[in-house]
């Protein structure tokens, strides 16, 4: 068994620390963001990557957007 400790505690000591030189860079994301994209990726999946992009972005304006209309708007605008 020593024998074994000794080449994991050279593995230990061998393995080098990964260090980001960038992370203090990179912005976190806000809440809202981190909401939409979550959003964004169960819509495009609901919908088995079919829709056009333009389509896909419609529907996220309006999601993202639903305290500006109801369904009577909507009713309104396809009529």
């Amino acid at each position: 068994m020593k024998l074994v400790e000794e080449l994991q505690k050279r593995r230990r000591l061998a393995r080098k620390e990964i260090t980001y030189d960038l992370h203090s860079s990179v912005h976190s994301t806000s809440n809202v963001a981190e909401r939409f994209f979550s959003v964004a990726r169960t819509t495009f999946s609901q919908e088995r990557h079919r829709l056009q992009s333009i389509t896909l972005e419609m529907i996220l304006f309006l999601r993202q957007n639903s305290r500006y209309w109801n369904a009577q708007d909507v009713d309104d605008a396809t009529r």
